[in-house]
C-alpha cells in the first residue's frame, strides 16, 4: 500500500516536472520572438523616421548659404543638393560645453564645392544657423507621424506578449 502510493506520487511528480520543463521552453521560445518583435518594430521605425526626416529636408527645399574659401564670395546652395549627394567631403569644427556635461554641438562646416563665382573647387564654409533649423524643423515634422504609430504598435506587442504568457501559465500549471 505505501509503496504504490509512492509509486504514485513519484508518477504524479514526474509528469509535473515535465510540464514545468515544457512550459519552460515554451517561455524561452516566446521571450525571443517577443524580444524579437520588438527589437524589429523599434528599428524599423527608426530608419523609417530617418528616411522621412531626410525627405521632409528635401521638400522644404531650404536654401543654404554659403562662403567660398579662396574667393571670399557668398552664395547660396538648395539643402535638396546637400541631402541628394551626402558624400561631400566635409570638415567640422565642434565645440562642447564646459565641466563634461556632454552636450556639444557643430559650430562651424566646411565643404569641398565647386565656387559659381571663381569656379575651383574650394572648401566653402557653411551657415550652421539655416542648416540647424532645416534638420530640426524637418526631424520634428517626421517624429510627429512616426511616434503615435510606434506607440501604438509597441503597446498591441506589449499586450500580446503579456496574455501570451498569462495563458501559458493558467494553461500549464
Amino acid at each position: 500500500m505505501i509503496d504504490e502510493l509512492r509509486q504514485e506520487m513519484l508518477a504524479e511528480q514526474a509528469q509535473r516536472l515535465a510540464r514545468l520543463e515544457l512550459r519552460s521552453r515554451i517561455h524561452m521560445i516566446g521571450l525571443l520572438i517577443w524580444g524579437t518583435l520588438l527589437l524589429g518594430w523599434m528599428i524599423y521605425c527608426f530608419v523609417k523616421l530617418m528616411v522621412m526626416a531626410n525627405r521632409t529636408a528635401i521638400m522644404q527645399a531650404g536654401t543654404i548659404p554659403f562662403t567660398c574659401g579662396t574667393c571670399g564670395a557668398a552664395f547660396d546652395l538648395p539643402a535638396e543638393y546637400l541631402v541628394k549627394h551626402p558624400f561631400i567631403p566635409k570638415k567640422s569644427i565642434s565645440a562642447g560645453a564646459v565641466g563634461g556635461s556632454g552636450l556639444h554641438g557643430t559650430v562651424r562646416m566646411s565643404r569641398r564645392l565647386r565656387c559659381p563665382v571663381c569656379g575651383k573647387k574650394a572648401w566653402c564654409r557653411q551657415d550652421m544657423r539655416e542648416t540647424g533649423k532645416i534638420g530640426a524643423n524637418s526631424f520634428i515634422e517626421a517624429a510627429r507621424r512616426i511616434i503615435p504609430k510606434f506607440f501604438l504598435v509597441e503597446a498591441v506587442i506589449v499586450a500580446a506578449g503579456g496574455a501570451f504568457f498569462t495563458l501559458l501559465r493558467i494553461v500549464l500549471r
